[in-house]
C-alpha cells in the first residue's frame, strides 16, 4: 500500500514538472545559433536592466502557454551576456521579439500585448498564401479579419501563371503585414463580381476594392504598391508601436489624437473623431489616394512629433517621407467639416507652410526634448529614483563647487616677510660706521702675540 502511494505521488510530481517545463520560456545561449533553423522559434531578446522587458515578462509567459501544444518553441536570450548572438540577428533595442522559421526571420513591430504577439506568430509561421476552398472558408476569413484588411487572388493557382507568381512573391515579402488568400470565383458570394479574372481583391470596411493594372500590364512594383496602400482600414486605431508600419503606406497621415483619460474633453473629442471618420469613409473619392486617416487614444506620439506638450484633441498631418508635419492655425474644436476638407486639399497642394523636418536645429531641439521627457518620466514614475539620479549628483556637485569657491587661501607669511626685509635692506643706502664709545680692553704688556 505504501509503495503504491509513493508511486502515485511520484507520478503526480513528474507530471507537474513536465507541465511546467512545457510552458516555460527557455533561457537561450550561444548554442541557439546552431539550432534555430531546425524548428520554428519565437524569441525575446532582452536586457536584465530594461524596464520594458520586465513589463513584458508576464505577457510573454502567457504567449508561451498558448503555444505549448504547437511546434513553435518559445525562448528568451540575455543580450548582455550573449552580445554576439544579438549582433548576429541585428538586435538594436530591448525588448525585440523575432520569429524564426527556417531561413526566414521576422521582427515584431506591433504592440506587445498577448493578442498582437499571437497574431504576429500566426502570420509569420505561414503559409504566405492560404487556400480558400469553399464559400464557408471565405466567410470564416471575412469574419476573422472584420476589423482589418485581407487580400484574395482569384484565378488558377499555377506557379507558371504570371499574376499568381507576382502575387505569391509579394505575399512572401509582406507576410507579417497582412493576410493573403487564393481561390476561384466559386468561393465568392453572388453580389461580388470582379471585372476580370485573374485578379486581386482587397476586402476591408465591408467593401471590396479590385486591383487595376496600369495599361493592363501587371508589374511586381505596381501590385506591391497597390497592396501596400490598401492594407489598412479607412480609419484604424493606431498606437505609437505600429505607427511606423502604417507610415509605409506612402500617404500623408491624418492623425486625430486625444487623451482618453481626460473626461472633460471627451465629448468634444468624440465629435471631432466622428467628423474625421466621415471624411475617411464617405469622401474616399477626394482623399483616399493621398491620405491615410487614423486615430490615437493618447497624445504621446503627436507630442513627440511636434516636440511639444499639447492637450487634445488635435488633428495633425504627417508626411512620413519628408518628416514634415502640418497643424491648422484654427483650433480643431472651432473648425467645420468644410474647413477641414479645404485644409487637407491645401496641404496636398503645398499651400500650407510645413513644420518640423530633419534640419540641424530640429535635431538639436530633439535632444533637449528627449532629455526633458526623460526627466519628467523619471519624476512621475518614482520620486526616489529621481532623487537618486538627479538630486544626489546635483548635491555633490554643488558642495564641491561651494568648497572650491569659498576656500581660504593660506600664505606663508613668515617666509614672505623675510624675503621682503632682505630686499629692503639691499635697496637702502648703507650708513657710515660711527666710532664706538664703548671702552675696549687694553692689552697686557708682555702678552702681545709674537710674530
Amino acid at each position: 500500500m505504501a509503495l503504491s502511494m509513493k508511486r502515485t505521488i511520484l507520478t503526480v510530481v513528474l507530471f507537474g514538472a513536465i507541465c511546467v517545463v512545457s510552458s516555460q520560456v527557455l533561457e537561450l545561449d550561444e548554442r541557439f545559433l546552431d539550432v534555430y533553423k531546425e524548428v520554428p522559434w519565437l524569441v525575446e531578446f532582452y536586457a536584465p536592466w530594461c524596464g520594458h522587458c520586465k513589463k513584458l515578462e508576464p505577457t510573454f509567459h502567457q504567449v508561451s502557454m498558448s503555444l505549448r501544444n504547437t511546434p513553435v518553441k518559445v525562448g528568451k536570450l540575455d543580450c548582455t551576456r550573449f552580445s554576439s548572438v544579438a549582433s548576429e540577428f541585428s538586435v538594436k533595442g530591448f525588448p525585440t521579439i523575432k520569429f524564426f522559421n527556417g531561413e526566414n526571420i521576422y521582427t515584431h513591430r506591433g504592440d506587445r500585448t498577448k493578442e498582437d504577439i499571437m497574431e504576429f506568430v500566426n502570420r509569420a509561421k505561414g503559409p504566405a498564401v492560404r487556400n480558400l476552398a469553399s464559400k464557408g472558408k471565405f466567410e470564416e476569413a471575412k469574419n476573422q479579419h472584420k476589423d482589418s484588411a485581407f487580400f484574395l487572388y482569384l484565378g488558377r493557382q499555377d506557379p507558371v501563371d504570371d499574376m499568381f507568381s507576382k502575387y505569391s512573391n509579394v505575399a512572401e515579402q509582406m507576410l507579417i503585414q497582412s493576410y493573403f488568400y487564393a481561390g476561384n470565383s466559386a468561393v465568392l458570394p453572388q453580389r461580388i463580381k470582379p471585372a476580370v479574372t485573374p485578379t486581386v481583391l482587397a476586402f476591408k470596411d465591408q467593401e471590396v476594392v479590385e486591383y487595376k493594372a496600369q495599361d493592363g500590364i501587371v508589374t511586381m512594383s505596381s501590385l506591391q504598391d497597390w497592396i501596400n496602400s490598401e492594407r489598412f482600414p479607412a480609419f484604424p486605431l493606431v498606437t505609437g508601436a505600429n505607427i511606423n508600419d502604417i507610415a509605409e503606406s506612402g500617404k500623408i497621415l491624418v492623425m486625430m489624437a486625444f487623451d482618453d483619460e481626460n473626461t472633460e474633453s471627451k465629448a468634444g473629442s468624440e465629435r471631432i473623431k466622428d467628423m474625421v471618420k466621415v471624411l475617411a469613409t464617405q469622401h474616399k473619392d477626394r482623399f483616399h489616394s493621398g491620405f491615410q486617416f487614423l486615430w490615437m487614444s493618447d497624445m504621446e506620439t503627436v507630442n513627440s512629433i511636434a516636440m511639444a506638450f499639447m492637450k487634445g484633441p488635435v488633428v495633425m498631418l504627417l508626411n512620413p517621407t519628408t518628416h514634415y508635419y502640418y497643424m491648422p492655425l484654427t483650433p480643431i474644436q472651432d473648425m467645420a467639416m468644410e474647413q477641414l476638407m479645404q485644409y487637407l486639399e491645401d496641404v496636398r497642394d503645398e499651400k500650407v507652410p510645413a513644420l518640423g523636418g530633419t534640419g540641424f536645429f530640429q535635431r538639436l531641439k530633439r535632444v533637449f526634448y528627449d532629455l526633458i521627457v526623460m526627466v519628467v518620466g523619471v519624476w512621475q514614475s518614482s520620486r526616489w529614483l529621481f532623487l537618486l539620479m538627479f538630486g544626489l549628483p546635483t548635491t555633490v556637485i554643488s558642495v564641491v563647487c561651494y568648497s572650491l569657491c569659498c576656500m581660504d587661501t593660506v600664505d606663508d607669511l613668515p617666509e614672505s616677510e623675510d624675503e621682503n626685509s632682505e630686499d629692503e635692506q639691499e635697496l637702502l643706502p648703507q650708513a657710515p660706521l660711527e666710532p664706538d664709545d664703548t671702552e675696549q680692553p687694553m692689552a697686557v704688556p708682555g702678552h702681545e702675540k709674537s710674530e
